[in-house]
């Protein structure tokens, strides 16, 4: 079932029977602001800690386990070009408890009060909550700097979306904004989620559609999710000034062992081609154990302790990490552009190409046994539908790669950032 409740707040109800758990998830999504980045990760934080009715993490825990060991989840996230600010709760199927008659109501009121009912007190949120949260917030973002390949990922996001600073503020914010960063701000930024984020609630699992409608009806649901919200614009990357000028950056720190970290924007793919393509590309490169990248930087040549490399479908970027000592940076990069060249002139294998068909096929149906491909996929389909493929559609783009299909997304690959973390 799909519904439109308001304005951009959709219900998409996917009746599932296969799994032994039911889950909601509700988001709320506006635009990237780097203003707003740290306040939502907090508001996430503190709204999971206690709510009107159950005013203590003890308290929304005890009411997990007497709903059979209910899980909720608060979190933020970036999605295209919009903050996510999801909430769900995961809950067993009523099917297979002794009593289970209210569960689906009682989950649902669990997971309104978590949203619609904060722990406030004097027009602000519970201090205790408050300050709490703000210090383990804090305490987060000071281990950054002792996660060193987290360190050399945000040091190459921000050569990468240079122009945008939206873009270059990590999900979980910043240590500067977050001391700044006060009980009224959040609360102003709570009541402006509520009543203007877009929203889209998934339900996925065993479920009567005009059961849970009926639910979601009579609950606090109906009452705060009325108003029609603002319209969601898709803003898609483009990094033709860095194909032109490529941006790079090395930094000197106290450890034993240095980063590499490595974009390149790839050109879309011509429609004679599988969609595919750059994903087997990227197998190939650095995206397995049985990778170019894997094998010959670092299992034949020992020039690295790890590499590897990621593509990202929306942005069409190559990812290229690596872990190595500073002496060996520059014999890296050089076996690192081997590779890609070694891709670019087809001289890869039909035996490689069928490897990374059966790692995609093998990856599609593991994700598909999980209640959250659905909820994904389901977000997809209300945000940005035409990057989605059915079963059948991927099996077709599957079958019909080729040799030179690969080869010509390696050969229109374009070096566009570099950042290292040299340890001295």
């Amino acid at each position: 079932m799909r519904k439109t409740l308001a304005k951009n707040i959709f219900l998409n109800i996917n009746p599932i029977k296969k799994f032994r758990t039911i889950k909601i998830q509700v988001d709320f999504l506006r635009p990237l602001n780097r203003e707003e980045t740290t306040t939502r990760r907090l508001l996430a934080n503190v709204m999971s800690n206690s709510t009107k009715d159950y005013p203590s993490f003890q308290a929304i825990n005890d009411r997990e386990m007497e709903l059979y060991g209910s899980e909720i989840n608060v979190y933020t996230r970036n999605l295209l070009n919009f903050n996510d600010l999801a909430f769900s709760v995961e809950f067993a199927d009523p099917n297979f408890l002794i009593d289970g008659n209210t569960q689906l109501k009682d989950n649902l009121d669990l997971l309104g009060e978590i949203i619609f009912k904060p722990n406030l007190s004097d027009d602000k949120f519970d201090e205790t909550a408050f300050e709490t949260e703000k210090r383990n917030l804090m305490s987060n973002l000071l281990s950054i700097q002792d996660n060193q390949d987290l360190v050399s990922t945000l040091g190459l996001a921000k050569l990468i979306y240079r122009d945008d600073p939206n873009r270059q503020m990590p999900i979980f914010g910043s240590i500067d904004e977050l001391k700044s960063l006060t009980n009224e701000d959040l609360l102003k930024s709570y009541r402006e989620v509520i009543k203007n984020d877009a929203v889209v609630i998934n339900v996925v699992g065993n479920v009567d559609e005009t059961e849970f409608l009926n639910e979601l009806n009579d609950s606090i649901f109906q009452q705060e999710l009325q108003n029609d919200r603002a319209d969601l614009k898709i803003e898609l990357e483009r990094f033709d000034d860095l194909i032109a000028s490529p941006a790079s950056q090395i930094d000197h720190k106290h450890l034993n062992q240095s980063r590499i970290a490595l974009a390149y924007a790839t050109e879309g793919v011509s429609k004679d081609f599988s969609r595919l393509a750059p994903q087997i590309m990227n197998l190939i490169l650095g995206g397995d154990d049985q990778s170019q990248l894997f094998l010959q930087v670092r299992e034949k040549n020992s020039l690295a302790y790890s590499v590897s490399s990621t593509y990202q479908p929306i942005s069409h970027l190559v990812m290229i990490q690596a872990g190595l000592d500073a002496d060996s940076v520059d014999k890296a990069l050089d076996l690192i552009n081997q590779q890609i060249n070694f891709i670019k002139q087809g001289k890869f294998t039909d035996a490689q190409v069928e490897h990374a068909q059966k790692v995609m096929l093998t990856q599609r149906k593991i994700s598909s046994d999980t209640i959250q491909h659905y909820i994904m996929r389901s977000i997809w389909e209300t945000v940005y539908p035409k990057t989605l493929l059915t079963d059948g559609q991927f099996q077709a783009e599957l079958d019909q790669l080729d040799k030179k299909h690969i080869a010509s997304v390696a050969d229109h690959m374009h070096a566009i950032a570099q950042y290292q973390l040299i340890g001295d």
